[in-house]
């Protein structure tokens, strides 16, 4: 096979790669703000996966915040140290999936900090609370199925009347249609922790305080229950347990029912919900999980020790653990009493799994995750784990709210700005060498496309700096053809053949442009290894931008003037 034939074939299945690496950010930024709004209503999980495959925009594109934190590793252990940053990153994580950030950045930066940018979100003092608390990771027992299904069934009756009651009001606000709250027939949160006090959580009847008659209400008349769908189900003991999948478009609903007084009264005092600590995806919908558990701390994370992932017996993952100390007996005695039930793992009131418990559990554990867990699910679970056993606190040491800068208007007007010298200089260099320069510019618009392709496939964050390191490639790229294109027309002015001229150009003109290109690169890589945020996000625009367009420069153009020897006369 010839020469040319591998050029053409190498490009034509880069332009394909780069296709299927663009593609989704070709449909994003495509689509309009309605179709989103009605993609996120139909299938959560497709944007979800949209957004995390195309090119995101940075901070100072969108606004949002910036925190730099410190991880004390000064207050942990020789061996603790080298996992701790990473443990803080996966707790941070966790908390994030929280406020509903699309696309958060969490990274690593040097030995000990960590840098958060929360693009499009605006409540630093919220952000500030979540990211900096201490971790705090808990084992709790689940509520029974029965005191659960008690619980909802009252819950969806008033939920139910408080709707009606809201569409019945127009004209009025929200508040003022909701139905008042009975305070002397349903009892208050603070009496029923009084008597928790007074005789212990063991005197706490649930079944005895919804002794009722369930309503016949209709699938359409229960607003919660309609919305859960069941997860937990033991085959040992043929029993359900209170765990539901949530649709994530209705969990602020759901959060905001379980916040109405009437509702909260509903609520025995020694039982709580808590969501999943992120969401996943299932039956291609991006969930929450709601779990009921009861409130009461059978365990707590400090007594975990020796914590490692390790395969199943089954092909699947699992994380090893072992119990020290005080915990010893505790542990054996929970395990022992709750076999066959699942243990809910909860850190920051948040449910990172409930496995069931499979057999006493002495000195050591195992937790055997399903088999459709992938092996970052298990890494997640181990981190977690290790996270509550070794808190690494962390402090907050820098922290700014960053408004769009450019805003939408100017986003816009630059990037019409910016297409607007595109089509200049392809203008310019087309008219100036003629054919030739049409065939330059067809090589710039692969640069530009390639560029914008490995981007994507990076999962890279576009920034303005990023911008300005696109745009110093472009200026790159057209240096590349000139120096050629000069060499071209010297070679031709001395009376060579077009076919010799072309040979010439390219051959004496590569020397000069491949070591603009090469100590391009090396500045490049040393910003990018130096450098931080947006430095590092020009440095990884200048560096692929440049070693495309020599790719583009010395194999697309070369292919097409390749043709062109044919010809007796040059269009340069």
């Amino acid at each position: 096979m010839s020469k040319q034939n591998w050029r053409f074939i190498l490009t034509a299945l880069l332009v394909v790669l780069a296709i299927v690496a663009f593609w989704n950010t070709f449909k994003l930024w495509t689509m309009s703000d309605a179709d989103k709004t009605a993609l996120q209503e139909k299938d959560p999980g497709a944007l979800l996966q949209l957004q995390q495959k195309a090119i995101r925009l940075g901070l100072d594109l969108q606004g949002g915040i910036h925190v730099v934190l410190r991880v004390k590793l000064e207050e942990l252990d020789e061996a603790s140290r080298d996992e701790a940053v990473d443990r803080a990153i996966q707790i941070i994580r966790n908390r994030i999936d929280g406020l509903g950030v699309a696309e958060p950045v969490i990274v690593k930066q040097g030995n000990d900090r960590i840098v958060v940018d929360l693009p499009g979100y605006t409540d630093a003092d919220r952000a500030e609370d979540l990211i900096g608390q201490t971790a705090l990771l808990e084992f709790k027992l689940m509520a029974t199925f029965d005191d659960a299904n008690r619980i909802l069934s009252r819950m969806d009756s008033v939920v139910y009347d408080y709707e009606k009651s809201l569409q019945e009001a127009s004209g009025e606000t929200a508040e003022a249609a909701a139905p008042a709250v009975d305070s002397a027939a349903t009892p208050k949160e603070t009496d029923l922790e009084m008597l928790a006090e007074l005789m212990g959580d063991s005197a706490i009847d649930t079944a005895a305080m919804f002794d009722f008659d369930e309503s016949e209400l209709t699938v359409s008349d229960r607003p919660l229950t309609s919305r859960l769908e069941p997860i937990l189900y033991s085959r040992e003991t043929n029993t359900n347990w209170p765990g539901y999948a949530v649709n994530k478009k209705d969990r602020e609903l759901i959060d905001k029912w379980l916040s109405l007084p009437q509702v909260k009264n509903l609520i025995p005092i020694d039982i709580q919900f808590a969501w999943s600590t992120r969401p996943e995806i299932r039956d291609q919908r991006e969930m929450y999980y709601l779990y009921i558990l009861k409130r009461k701390v059978e365990f707590v994370g400090k007594f975990l020790e020796s914590i490692a992932l390790s395969q199943g017996e089954y092909g699947g993952y699992a994380v090893n653990f072992k119990v020290s100390g005080d915990g010893l007996a505790r542990f054996a005695q929970l395990t022992g009493a709750n076999v066959n039930k699942p243990l809910a793992i909860v850190i920051d009131d948040k449910v990172e799994s409930a496995p069931f418990v499979n057999s006493k559990i002495r000195g050591s554990g195992k937790i055997t995750m399903g088999s459709s867990a992938s092996v970052q699910d298990a890494r997640n679970m181990e981190i977690v784990l290790k996270a509550g056993a070794l808190p690494a606190p962390v402090e907050i040491i820098e922290k700014n709210v960053v408004g769009a800068t450019l805003g939408a208007d100017s986003i816009r007007k630059g990037f019409y700005a910016s297409l607007i010298g595109l089509a200049l200089v392809l203008l310019y260099v087309g008219f100036y060498y003629r054919v030739s320069g049409v065939i330059a510019d067809l090589g710039l618009l692969f640069n530009l496309f390639f560029l914008l392709a490995v981007m994507a496939g990076l999962g890279a964050t576009l920034t303005m700096p990023g911008i300005a390191g696109i745009i110093l490639t472009i200026g790159i790229s057209v240096d590349s053809n000139i120096l050629i294109f000069e060499r071209i027309r010297e070679e031709l002015r001395t009376g060579k053949t077009v076919r010799a001229s072309i040979d010439a150009g390219y051959s004496r003109a590569f020397v000069a442009i491949f070591d603009s290109h090469v100590t391009t690169m090396i500045t490049a890589g040393a910003l990018f290894l130096l450098g931080s945020g947006p430095i590092k996000g020009f440095a990884v625009t200048l560096f692929w931008g440049v070693t495309i367009s020599l790719y583009t420069a010395y194999i697309i153009t070369k292919q097409i003037f390749d043709i062109r020897k044919a010809y007796r006369t040059l269009s340069i």
